[in-house]
């Protein structure tokens, strides 16, 4: 039977405080730590042990890496209660016979390398005097249709490098009048990771007592004097990964460090690497790095992305740039420019002090996603209005039409679905790519990243799961609540991902609603749409209701004939609805929503943004919500008092959904029936005009989305 975590007889699951964790049995038994709380393992390693070659039983490289960690540790701190110092040594020496893995290209060597292995330092000579800082440096070169590795050589040379190690694929060239340097020629072709891997265990393996360890790519330009400019700078804020190339993406407005998380996908290239001595072997002998040279399904910059986040830990950019791409076709995505890396850079280390950032330029804006009768084709069809977007590719609703649609000026409209290679061309030509809730196309995220567009997403909670594959591409987090806001800045510390996340109140159209002046409550009127889809409980039964809350707006005019309802729904309705509910016609135009009644109520169980909360009070309607996040955030007149919560499964990823009584929402809506709602009205559309005004939002939406 396949091995999982779930399965597996060694895992344990334990309550930390508020939470759970998981532990390894046979991790503890193996140090002899009975206490479960001290074997805590991530997710992860868990699912990389189950993955490995080798059974937990016989020590396979993650228990190995797990005891080694844990037994260092243990003598580094001078013993355990259940662990002596010298039994934690004899664990190191059996943990570190088991620690390496073979790969198949290189089957006599094993990784990683293990302290036999390494070379031991020598007596220093005078060109190594104790106290000079020592670097081990290696270039990395692959076949190209145009090469511009001699280049890169003498940049290198240029800027002090001048005893660099290259580790070259089959048929790669390399010019004669660099033929004296240490040349490794693979024998058949390793890969991106693998290489990267490999010449960075034979740099620690040849030169043990070096103090950084660089790994340079062939298409790079270096800054002339790097290295001795290096050498006063490292570590930055005691930064021991060190990146000397700065993508555009990641550079900032004022010169100096910067120590940052990009996230797996968003490291960009790892062109110019610096690891210290000491997260150098951390990195190599990682349980989930090992198992990513298993699978070689990687490249070196989202292992080492993966690496950082995993440990809580950054690399350490430069603005200006140190080192500029000059690659023009991808050696990882073969056929592609590779447009990802071009940074604001320095020719030279002296230019460094004298740099000033360029102009700020607003970048070309490509919009992805329906244009439908919903709220996401809404909300996209007033990005297109009101912000300056080139494009916008539109998808094709799984079973709704497209709408016409004009804008008062240009924005080039494309229909999806599109050959792959148009695709390619509609991404290439942007800065930007931006959408809501979803790209609508799973694989725009990943080419855009590949051709160094950032990426923008305006999330809507309910249906951003941590394991979507077009989550890790994405840099800002434009959060259109402050309880998405809160969600996607945890993720940043939970999860890894390296977005920067922006709080956006978002806006409405107070143009499109005229305002009415509300006088008497007479009549509340609930908008239903679309009913928001159905939900499922952890055991897979189904929710009764809907995100909206009509089965609460029904079951209180039952228990209420005296309070007065109209309900706008696109979906038909069920006969035999109370006689206090006057059914209104459905509107694909939101503006005349709210055309009916007098105070707006809406219980919705759950929402990602909720529009209807937002245009009833530009119309001048006062709100009447939840109590909950993120509905009460939306400026209610008064709120629905919530009875719980519920853990329900919206789309494949679970979330919480709050609950109300019928009762409760009769019992804040009778005291108000027939009340004087003149100022609540003069309020509603006031504050929409002051704090959900598009000025304000594109003011803050466009300066995320500038040419860096």
């Amino acid at each position: 039977m396949l091995r999982t975590p779930d399965n597996c007889r060694h895992r344990a699951v334990v309550d930390i405080g508020e939470r759970s964790a998981t532990a390894c049995n046979l991790f503890g038994r193996i140090m002899g730590i009975k206490d479960q709380s001290a074997c805590i393992i991530e997710p992860d390693a868990c699912e990389a042990c189950c993955g490995s070659f080798r059974n937990p039983e016989d020590i396979n490289p993650v228990i190995a890496s797990l005891v080694y960690t844990m037994a260092s540790r243990i003598v580094k701190s001078g013993g355990h209660p259940e662990c002596s110092v010298t039994h934690a040594a004899s664990l190191m020496m059996r943990a570190e016979h088991q620690l390496s893995v073979i790969v198949r290209e290189i089957p006599e060597q094993n990784f990683p390398l293990s302290a036999a292995n390494i070379r031991q330092p020598g007596p220093p000579t005078e060109e190594r005097s104790i106290g000079a800082f020592r670097w081990a440096a290696a270039m990395l070169t692959a076949p190209r249709r145009e090469p511009v590795i001699e280049q890169t050589l003498n940049s290198l040379t240029n800027a002090g490098f001048r005893d660099i190690h290259v580790f070259a694929e089959p048929e790669a060239a390399i010019p004669d009048r660099f033929k004296e340097l240490q040349t490794t020629r693979r024998s058949r072709r390793f890969g991106n990771f693998l290489n990267f891997y490999s010449s960075l265990s034979t740099l620690l393996s040849q030169q043990p007592d070096a103090d950084a360890y660089a790994v340079f790519q062939d298409d790079i330009e270096v800054a002339s004097g790097l290295r001795q400019w290096c050498e006063e700078q490292l570590w930055p804020q005691d930064s021991g990964v060190v990146s000397l190339f700065t993508p555009r993406l990641h550079s900032q407005r004022t010169a100096g460090w910067w120590i940052f998380n990009p996230g797996p996908q968003r490291v960009c290239g790892a062109q110019a690497l610096v690891f210290r001595r000491d997260l150098l072997q951390r990195f190599l002998s990682d349980p989930h790095v090992l198992h990513s040279l298993q699978l070689r399904i990687r490249g070196d910059d989202e292992v080492l992305g993966g690496w950082l986040a995993r440990n809580g830990l950054g690399i350490a950019y430069h603005t200006p740039s140190l080192v500029q791409h000059t690659g023009k076709t991808s050696s990882i995505y073969p056929g592609q420019h590779d447009l990802r890396n071009l940074s604001n850079h320095v020719r030279s280390a002296e230019d460094i002090r004298n740099w000033k950032p360029p102009a700020l330029v607003l970048g070309r804006i490509g919009l992805a996603g329906w244009n439908s009768a919903t709220g996401l084709g809404t909300i996209n069809r007033d990005i297109a209005c009101r912000l300056p977007i080139k494009q916008w590719l539109v998808p094709q609703h799984p079973w709704l039409s497209t709408l016409d649609f004009s804008t008062p000026r240009s924005v080039e409209i494309t229909v999806s679905p599109t050959p792959a290679e148009d695709l390619n061309q509609w991404v290439s030509s942007l800065d930007w790519l931006l959408f809501s809730e979803r790209p609508c196309l799973d694989s725009l995220p990943r080419l855009a990243a590949h051709s160094g567009v950032g990426i923008a997403c305006i999330p809507m909670w309910e249906w951003v799961k941590p394991d979507l594959s077009w989550l890790p591409f994405v840099d800002v987090m434009i959060c259109p609540t402050l309880h998405a806001y809160k969600l996607m800045t945890d993720w940043v510390h939970r999860y890894g991902f390296g977005w920067k996340t922006v709080y956006v109140p978002w806006p409405v159209d107070g143009n499109r609603f005229p305002f009415r002046q509300r006088t008497l409550c007479r009549e509340f009127l609930f908008v239903n749409g679309w009913g928001g889809g159905l939900a499922h409980r952890a055991n897979g039964s189904q929710v009764p209701y809907q995100r909206k809350g009509m089965e609460l707006i029904i079951a209180a005019a039952r228990i209420a004939p005296d309070l007065k309802f109209v309900i706008r729904s696109q979906h038909q309705l069920r006969p035999g609805l109370p006689p206090n509910i006057r059914i209104a016609p459905p509107l694909d135009d939101n503006a005349g929503l709210y055309d009916e009644g007098d105070v707006c109520v809406q219980p919705s169980h759950y929402e990602g943004l909720g529009l209807q909360l937002l245009e009833c009070q530009a119309a001048g309607m006062p709100l009447i919500t939840t109590a909950g996040p993120p509905m009460n955030e939306a400026n209610p007149w008064r709120t629905i008092p919530t009875c719980g919560q519920e853990v329900i499964n919206v789309g494949g990823g679970f979330i919480s959904a709050e609950l109300m009584t019928p009762e409760s929402i009769v019992e804040t809506l009778r005291p108000l029936a027939g009340s004087d709602i003149r100022e609540p009205s003069r309020q509603s559309r006031e504050y929409v005009q002051r704090e959900r005004c598009w000025e304000n939002a594109r003011r803050l939406i466009l300066a995320e989305l500038v040419r860096r």
